[in-house]
């Protein structure tokens, strides 16, 4: 993999919700193309800094001819509309959760399935091989492309104040989850009360006790100040919970080819990029909560597992027979 130098970055500051929280170093003389990069969380968030060396990765590779902005939730929309986004061409270029991705592509549901990868190996395997890129194939279709599978790191439960090292001690708890089908349906399993808002407003919702949990990775937690509210952080691990790197297909086509080339070998390198700094951070937020006295839960995951199986035997002709087959083999 290519050595990335830094970016020579020129704040933007937050004066304009509308304004890139990078790059803001004026156009290049040679430059032909600004795209808009967007992630599903804050400035805060490790994806930011993998963002900007992706910036700075296709500016080189073009010679200078594409700039790159980085953009994070809600100055282009929301999480939800970030694919949309990508359909109309207001946005050019996006990692997001594959628990976004799969309302729009709900075959990508398959790599979502509860406590299906014991490890980051066992999903990298079923990623990055055959399995991958024939989820990513279906996008075009629908006026995106898949580029390759970043990390935003492997999703745990966070309470106010319940620990839930076995599967029963979830139930009743009002959790918040991504908007995917798959998500809903395992926290009813568990006898949860799955909740979907956006992430802006998780933070409120936890203060007030409109919800009780929320299951995003330690690393959102910390990037959202959530660790404010909750005291609590159930090891669950339950989904690895990728990011899928994706390009508008209109803004794409309507580029030169090498550069074309230049933005999928540079989207192909922030993968090695992502995974490495998103596990670092992991292990670096989880030193900081212990730290400062937050609990961590670790939890009985054949139990967990076994409290699931019934979302299993549901999803498995939504994915659809082969594709769940392939996967669930492939993790094992």
């Amino acid at each position: 993999m290519a050595q990335h130098r830094r970016a020579f970055v020129k704040s933007a500051g937050l004066a304009a919700i509308a304004s890139p929280f990078l790059l803001r170093r004026g156009l290049a003389a040679g430059a032909k193309h600004t795209l808009k990069f967007v992630y599903p969380d804050t400035p805060q968030h490790p994806m930011m800094q993998v963002g900007l060396r992706l910036a700075e990765n296709i500016k080189q590779k073009t010679d200078g001819a594409v700039e790159v902005q980085v953009f994070t939730t809600g100055q282009l929309g929301t999480q939800v509309n970030m694919l949309t986004g990508l359909q109309s061409g207001i946005i050019d270029l996006c990692t997001h959760t594959s628990g976004f991705t799969q309302t729009l592509f709900p075959k990508i549901m398959a790599i979502d399935l509860p406590f299906l990868f014991a490890d980051a190996g066992a999903a990298e395997r079923v990623l990055d091989g055959g399995i991958g890129k024939s989820l990513l194939a279906d996008f075009p279709a629908k006026g995106i492309y898949g580029l390759g599978y970043a990390h935003f790191g492997w999703r745990v439960v966070s309470t106010v104040d319940r620990a839930a090292p076995t599967p029963e001690l979830i139930k009743g708890l009002r959790v918040r989850v991504q908007p995917g089908a798959i998500y809903a349906a395992t926290f009813k399993e568990l006898q949860a009360n799955p909740v979907s808002i956006d992430l802006s407003e998780v933070y409120l919702a936890l203060s007030q006790h409109a919800v009780d949990a929320v299951e995003t990775p330690m690393i959102s937690v910390a990037a959202s100040k959530h660790e404010e509210v909750v005291k609590v952080v159930n090891l669950t691990h339950h989904v690895y919970n990728p990011g899928i790197t994706m390009a508008s297909k209109r803004k794409m086509d309507a580029m030169d080819k090498p550069y074309q080339e230049a933005i999928r070998e540079a989207a192909f390198d922030m993968t090695a990029d992502c995974r490495k700094t998103i596990a670092a951070a992991s292990d670096a937020t989880a030193d900081r909560f212990k730290a400062k006295g937050l609990k961590f839960v670790e939890i009985d995951r054949k139990a967990y597992r076994a409290a699931v199986e019934p979302v299993y035997k549901d999803f498995r002709d939504k994915i659809g027979a082969e594709l769940y087959d392939s996967v669930v083999t492939e993790a094992a």
